[in-house]
């Protein structure tokens, strides 16, 4: 009976050992993805290159084709996201008006 528990409890195991590694394959292809499209994400036709490096992902069986669509859409809204930050960190381009005391304003 204990050799019947040990071979379960060693079952159950292994199948968390493989659960556990196969999230971390897929974060780590996603962190890939993610790098190839910080990359790309300076040029003008982004969304177009995005698109293209999803569906080869796809079509090599790496990724679904939702999870491709969702990644894309995810990227988009974030670059999209920091631009917009970006413009209001900024508020105006012109310069702000620099207050000068000297000694002789003082007595």
């Amino acid at each position: 009976m204990a050799e019947s528990e040990n071979l379960l409890q060693k079952a159950f195991y292994l199948g968390v050992g493989i659960a556990s590694y196969a999230v971390e394959k897929a974060s780590n292809k996603f962190q890939e993805l993610k790098q190839q499209a910080e990359k790309i994400a300076i040029t003008p036709d982004f969304p177009q290159q995005l698109q293209k490096i999803a569906d080869e992902m796809v079509n090599k069986g790496k990724i679904t084709a939702e999870e491709a669509r969702g990644f894309v859409d995810e990227i988009v809204q974030q670059s999209q996201n920091q631009a917009i930050k970006n413009d209001t960190s900024n508020p105006s381009s012109q310069p702000r008006p620099i207050e000068i005391i000297t000694d002789d304003e003082d007595t």
